[in-house]
This record gives structure tokens, sequence and C-alpha cells, in this order.
């Protein structure tokens, strides 16, 4: 833990997958907004020296817990760790993804994100739901995708993982409301990340998103709307797909988009 004089009263936020991308963005607006931040993931060093750099450039508290969060060990060592902290934020964000055709894919890879992406927010989410419901309130965020709207093919399993986190939080957000918890999931499209190392986006008219610009946009949205949609397109691919057009035409468009973004892993 950076800045030893810290005391279990100080309200924390604690990022899943905060080593890089998403969650990287996460912690640095966090820390920008003054709020002592909890990292979690599996790289030890890399989170370490994040926590050093974060302390000395914004003079904030921070912990650092690297853990599976595939397994069911790595979920119990973050609660255990932080027994002792008021944590008041929640931002499910840790993930993986498998991308190509389906049937040639890794089924234990594919296991291993559904535990990462389904089942760790679930065990964090009933852990840290029950905390800020006896302490008065607090915030939790899901990170979902605008792929959960829909099965997409080439990423089909990864997809089906964002639609059960997008289901689990409404359901979870409405049940928390008069708890004094409040529910966000974001749905954002393709972020500047290391999730995806295959995408080519090479002569298509797809630009990700900056990966500050969807921590920013999420946190300000923060308990104000149930699901924020991050970058104009994907405002209208989410209205389009929810209110004009079937399931059936929306898994099409995607499959279009991923055929076109994944054209060198498919050859």
């Amino acid at each position: 833990m950076t800045n030893s004089d810290n005391s279990s009263r100080d309200s924390w936020a604690l990022v899943t997958g905060a080593s890089g991308g998403i969650g990287l963005a996460y912690v640095e607006e966090l820390a920008k907004k003054s709020k002592s931040v909890i990292l979690v993931a599996r790289n030890e060093q890399k989170l370490t020296e994040l926590a050093v750099e974060l302390s000395n450039k914004y003079g904030v508290m921070t912990k650092v817990i690297a853990a599976d969060l595939s397994t069911i060990e790595g979920i119990k060592q973050v609660a255990e760790q932080t027994e002792d902290l008021q944590i008041d934020l929640l931002i499910n964000n840790a993930g993986k993804e498998e991308s190509g055709r389906f049937l040639e894919l890794d089924p234990g890879e594919m296991a291993s994100s559904i535990a990462l992406n389904c089942q760790a927010p679930l065990l964090l989410t009933h852990h840290f739901g029950n905390k800020m419901a006896n302490n008065g309130g607090g915030d939790i965020l899901f990170l979902a995708s605008i792929v959960a709207f829909q099965g997409v093919p080439y990423i089909a399993n990864y997809a089906a993982t964002k639609s059960y986190v997008l289901t689990l939080a409404e359901g979870v957000g409405f049940e928390l409301k008069g708890k004094g918890v409040n529910v966000t999931v974001a749905a954002p499209g393709f972020t500047k990340s290391n999730l995806a190392p295959d995408y080519n986006f090479e002569g298509t008219p797809y630009k990700p998103l900056e990966a500050s610009f969807v921590a920013e946009y999420t946190l300000k949205n923060l308990g104000k709307k149930s699901i924020v949609v991050p970058g104009g397109v994907n405002k209208v691919l989410y209205f389009l797909g929810k209110y004009l057009q079937p399931r059936t035409l929306n898994t099409r468009v995607f499959w279009r988009v991923f055929s076109k973004v994944l054209r060198d892993k498919l050859v």
C-alpha cells in the first residue's frame, strides 16, 4: 500500500483490470479527482509502478492487489485485503476476449473468459454491494459493451458474457436503488486497449475511442443513467439495435463489422 498513513475511514474506489486499457484510464481519472484507488489485476509489478506514479503525481492513496479474478481464490483475496477499507465505488472492468471462428477457439480459454467476465463481477458486486448497503450507499459500475445487445459472430462468447453483465447490472441496479447504491452499466464500442490485439481498422470507417474518453464520459454519468453509451456512432448503433432493428439483423450487421476488422485472422 502506498501512503501508509491512510485510515480505514477514508473512502476508496476499487478498479479491476487496472493495469491497462480502460481500467488504467479509470484509475487515472479517479486519481485526478483526488480519489483513493485500489488497483486490482494480475501483474503486481506493473500495478506497483502505477500506484507509485499516481501517488507522486496526484498525491492520492493507493493500494495494490495482485489477483487472478478468474479464480475463486482471487476473488477471496480481494475481499480479504479490503476488509477494513470503506469502498464506495466498485468498477467491474476486468475482462478478456477471444476472437475467431467459434469451432476453432480453445474451449478452456472461453470458459476462463466466462469466469473473469461474468463470475468475477457477480461475486465482487455481491460482496461490496452488501458492504455499501450496510454503510449507507455507494456506486457500482459494470463494463458491458455495445456488442451485448445481440449475438455477434467471431466474438460469440465475449458478446454473450457482456450480455450477462448488462442483464445482471440492470436487475441488481433495480434491487439496490432503495439501499442507496447506484448501479450503472457502460456499453462502449471499439476502444484503444490491449483487449483485442487482432483487430485491424485500416481501410475501415471504424475509429476506436480513446480509453480516457470512455472513462471520463462514464464517470461523469455515474449514477445519473442506468446505461451509458460513450461515442456518437455507438449511440446510433444502440438506438437502432434496441428500438428499430430485429436482433437477427443486428447480428448480421455486426457480422459484417467483425468480418472486416478481423479479416487478417479469419484468412
